[in-house]
């Protein structure tokens, strides 16, 4: 008889694997199964990919501009297969360091599409895994639109084709304005490539505070990015040339290349085999407690499939907690302080409510703003774009933050740790920070809260 492990993990994203991780540690035997490669969407075709090329996308931004700090480079350019190379380099070295740790752990992996099949198995490919506990982490899928559908062969690309492109387009069509279609706008952008957004609400990055959201579309502006919200794509005519002819609803016409479509993702559960036990789910999204537990109490499901947040941090710690769970450990996720980034050139990074957000739920708020221009490290760096929000409430507990800086995305966590340490704002003013410091500017919008900030204009 084959062996009878404490939990199978299907699927090895960042939900998927970090359970596999803790649970291990934890003492028990875990399978993990996973039919790609290793990391998920997140490692492969998500989270560290964009990131690699984001990060020479800016670089090359800032020597293309560096006149303004007094330095002169002549003749800049770069080199796309090198870009894409290292890419790949460092995705396979980040690879090889989740298969060690797995290895090191002693986590049982196999190779293949899995499928539950009853209580205690799933089938890989004529191989029947045994297990006590399961753990679905079978991750999303990029969402299409009903009247367009990816295509490679006529340039109708997903987030993963775009990543594996040989070519910069000379213009490329963004079909929706989060955080997908931001971050890919920058990349294309900086490597010369002519960039429209169209995003069908009143604003990019729709899930933010507007008045952050319209901080970074003003930057995306100034560097010739076309951005037409409240507008939707109402027909797509290919081009016998090549390209596309694309017609909105209120009438533009737009002449590109190729087009992104980056209108959301899909949760992957239709494709694991939920109905053969009996788990809950909607459309394949499952549906869980707040112990990561489904319907079935054997069965647990993390990430993207729970159709959340769809975000890699929460998956990961999502996996800790159906891990903890299935040890005997009482765990519960709670997703009140969980930061939200995205990585353009300024960042974009809250936690928490929005105004808006706050408003709808009639919670009597307060306001404190601070804009980078009255930041001296800003200015020392030539990156004073952008601003800092701080919501409270009547209480003055801090409900939300939000920044549009560089370096939010690490800046963030600031107000995390304050937010859940229950620190009031007029508390979280009062502490020091360095100076010159992008941070400061934490500290002036909490005491602006108060009508207290220091260098606010």
């Amino acid at each position: 008889m084959s062996k009878i492990y404490d939990i199978a993990v299907l699927g090895s994203g960042p939900g998927g694997y970090v359970g596999a991780l803790r649970a291990a540690t934890l003492g028990l035997s875990v399978c993990l199964i996973e039919k790609g490669d290793l990391g998920g969407v997140c490692l492969n075709a998500g989270c560290i990919p964009t990131k690699i090329l984001l990060r020479s996308a800016h670089f090359l931004h800032e020597v293309k501009n560096a006149s303004a700090l007094g330095i002169k480079v002549d003749n800049v350019g770069f080199d796309f297969d090198v870009i894409m190379g290292r890419k790949e380099k460092v995705v396979d070295q980040l690879k090889k360091g989740i298969l060690y740790l797995l290895k090191k752990r002693g986590v049982a992996i196999v190779t293949g599409s899995g499928k539950i099949t009853s209580l205690n198995t799933i089938e890989v490919q004529g191989q029947t895994i045994r297990f006590k506990n399961c753990i679905i982490a079978v991750g999303s899928k990029p969402a299409e639109l009903p009247a367009i559908k990816f295509s490679e062969k006529s340039g109708v690309f997903s987030s993963r084709d775009m990543l594996k492109i040989k070519d910069i387009p000379k213009s490329l069509l963004i079909i929706g304005g989060g955080v997908i279609g931001c971050e890919f706008a920058d990349i294309f952008n900086s490597l010369g490539c002519d960039i429209t957004i169209v995003e069908l609400t009143d604003q990019i990055l729709p899930n933010e505070d507007i008045d952050i959201a319209l901080s970074l579309e003003k930057e995306l502006k100034k560097r010739g990015i076309k951005i037409l919200t409240n507008t939707k794509v109402t027909q797509l005519k290919e081009l016998n040339a090549g390209g596309f002819d694309i017609q909105t609803d209120d009438k533009k016409n737009i002449i590109c290349e190729k087009i992104l479509l980056a209108v959301g993702r899909v949760p992957n559960g239709l494709d694991c085999g939920l109905e053969a036990v009996g788990i809950k789910h909607n459309n394949g999204t499952i549906e869980v407690n707040a112990s990561m537990r489904t319907n079935i109490d054997n069965f647990y499901a993390v990430g993207d499939v729970l159709g959340k947040t769809y975000l890699a941090h929460v998956a990961s710690h999502e996996g800790i907690v159906a891990g903890e769970n299935i040890a005997g450990n009482p765990f519960k996720m709670n997703y009140d302080f969980v930061p939200r980034c995205v990585y353009t050139n300024p960042e974009v990074a809250s936690v928490g409510m929005s105004e808006a957000m706050a408003v709808e739920k009639n919670i009597k708020i307060k306001v404190g703003k601070f804009p980078l221009l009255a930041n001296g490290r800003a200015a020392v760096e030539n990156k004073n774009q952008g601003m800092v929000k701080l919501i409270s409430d009547s209480d003055d507990n801090i409900i939300g933050g939000a920044l549009c800086s560089s370096l939010a995305s690490e800046l963030i966590h600031e107000v995390c740790v304050a937010m859940e340490s229950g620190i009031k704002s007029s508390k979280f003013s009062e502490i020091i920070h360095a100076h010159p410091t992008i941070s400061e500017s934490i500290m002036e919008a909490a005491k602006d809260i108060n009508l207290k900030a220091i260098h606010k204009i």
